[in-house]
């Protein structure tokens, strides 16, 4: 599960903290098949004996699994936990469940007609794009086809960093909206901002991508994510209840040895997911480890993976080991919900969230994708580029979802550090470590032995002494990984950090092999070439 902090200042407190865990562990697996009588509807026949429906039409689809019943508990509970939350992600699912249904001219001229509204509404209201317009001598009426579009600027990092508050709506206050920040993976994190609104529309987007594979809203959802500060100050009581209420249950990937796969595959007979979603190379590893000992987990409709680059080799074992179809789906911190694979493997984009095109300016090949987020009103990303590359495509899917196709070439990668002991961090727990950094240009860390770590530092203008505390709290927390381990972080700072071959910047990087890395995790072979 997804695990606290451990801050241990002596041996005795070490032991009342494990008669203490005991205890909630004791409560937990009592809560847990207590709320299983309740959510009996969730059992049903194996996904493989089920047939799937195209959602919005009506349609059998014969090739893919659907759900027994919907959990009508569970759904409600759902309900409930969005509306305690402020968002209506339920209502908003309902409206978007049958758009890449529609005709493909129909979902084409919507597309547009979302655009036209989301320029109108930077113009008015956003003082980077006010500007922008005037500059261009131009108003956001006069574009009026895809090749107006194409002769907008590029939105870059370096342009949001440097006009980062002009680019937020000035008709709504700024402590209304919720801060967040990019992953990182090509560079050093972007701060922006999200509303709730935004937040619904997210992660009813989510919840149409897992429909594909027969899932319904309250089923529970195996969650393969990175934990942060206010999940770790729970107790575990307090999580499990949060858990079970969103019917979302979280495995941390930044705190993932062996120890946890075991836990997790021990909470898995008792959560009883039904889908799995969150990071490729984590998944992987988990079902790498039930594979290694002979297991395999029933029931499981389907596997969502996204956050980073998907292999082969990772899909076959999960297929595997899970005995479903996984799905690969691409987006990022910063334009969400921006593609997902069908039944059929084509990558889909999702029309109603994302204007998707290539940088033209460049070669032919796989080019920069240039990304324009429909839904996220309060930081409007017009033609951002996020520096993945790829190709849309003009073929025809025979699934029944008429949006168009795009194939990803180069993606986000995140190696995966072992550390003394067998510890596995993700390598997105270093990202989180850089989240706010002041006067830091870009990093790199580095990991060169299994306790040893070097952190390349590109300084830039801001405090110093901000720089230097974050850097020492940095430190401070990957030493806190493995207690009783001494963990040696050398700083160095540097004018520049080489790129990859593939011409990227990776911001975690590791030299230190396990047993599964290469048909599994994220080598640095694979991350160089």
């Amino acid at each position: 599960m997804l695990c606290r902090k451990p801050v241990l200042a002596t041996e005795s407190d070490a032991k009342v903290k494990e008669t203490t865990d005991d205890r909630e562990e004791s409560v937990c697996y009592s809560f847990l098949k207590i709320s299983q009588c309740f959510i009996g509807d969730e059992k049903g026949p194996p996904a493989s004996q089920t047939r799937a429906h195209l959602p919005g039409t009506g349609k059998v689809n014969q090739v893919g699994p659907t759900p027994d019943h919907p959990p009508f508990f569970g759904r409600a509970l759902l309900g409930l936990t969005c509306r305690l939350r402020g968002v209506d992600t339920l209502r908003v699912l309902k409206e978007i469940e049958g758009a890449p249904f529609r005709p493909a001219e129909e979902i084409r001229e919507k597309q547009f007609g979302e655009l036209s509204a989301l320029l109108a509404h930077a113009e008015a209201h956003v003082p980077y794009y006010r500007a922008l317009f005037r500059s261009l001598g131009i108003r956001s009426q006069d574009i009026r086809n895809w090749d107006d579009l194409a002769k907008l600027p590029v939105l870059t990092k370096d342009i949001i960093r440097e006009k980062q508050r002009d680019l937020v709506r000035e008709d709504v206050p700024l402590e209304k909206l919720r801060p967040h920040f990019s992953g990182g993976s090509t560079g050093v994190p972007l701060k922006f901002f999200r509303s709730l609104e935004y937040m619904a529309a997210s992660d009813a987007g989510t919840y149409r991508n897992l429909m594909q594979c027969g899932w319904h809203p309250g089923e529970m959802i195996a969650f393969f994510w990175g934990g942060n500060d206010k999940l770790y100050a729970m107790s575990r009581v307090e999580f499990e209840l949060r858990q079970f209420a969103r019917r979302m249950y979280q495995f941390d990937p930044f705190h993932s040895g062996e120890a946890e796969l075991a836990d997790w595959a021990k909470r898995f007979r008792w959560i009883r997911p039904r889908v799995i979603l969150g990071y490729a190379s984590t998944i992987a590893r988990f079902a790498a480890f039930l594979d290694s000992r002979k297991q395999s987990i029933e029931r499981i409709k389907g596997v969502f993976t996204t956050a980073e680059k998907l292999y082969a080799p990772q899909r076959e074992v999960m297929e595997r080991v899970f005995q479903c179809k996984v799905f690969d789906c691409y987006g990022s911190s910063e334009v969400q919900n921006i593609a997902a694979e069908c039944r059929k493997g084509k990558m889909h984009i999702n029309t109603d969230f994302v204007v998707l095109e290539e940088d033209r300016t460049m070669e032919p090949g796989p080019r920069p994708f240039l990304l324009t987020s429909l839904k996220n009103w309060s930081m409007p990303f017009i033609r951002y580029r996020n520096e993945d590359c790829g190709y849309l495509s003009q073929e025809q899917c025979s699934c029944g979802n008429n949006s168009p196709l795009m194939r990803l070439e180069i993606a986000r990668t995140s190696d995966n550090f072992l550390f003394p002991g067998g510890r596995v961090v993700h390598g997105e727990f270093f990202t989180h470590l850089m989240y706010g950094s002041d006067g830091i240009v870009n990093f790199q860390f580095h990991q060169t032995a299994v306790d040893e770590i070097m952190l390349w530092i590109v300084p830039g203008q801001g405090n110093r002494q901000a720089r230097e505390e974050k850097i020492q709290e940095s430190i401070r927390q990957i030493r806190a990984v493995c207690p009783g381990h001494p963990i040696r972080v050398e700083v160095r700072e540097v004018d520049a950090i080489p790129l990859s071959a593939a011409g990227k910047h990776r911001f975690t990087r590791s030299d230190v092999g396990s047993a599964d890395a290469p048909a599994y995790g994220t080598t640095a072979a694979e991350i160089s070439s």
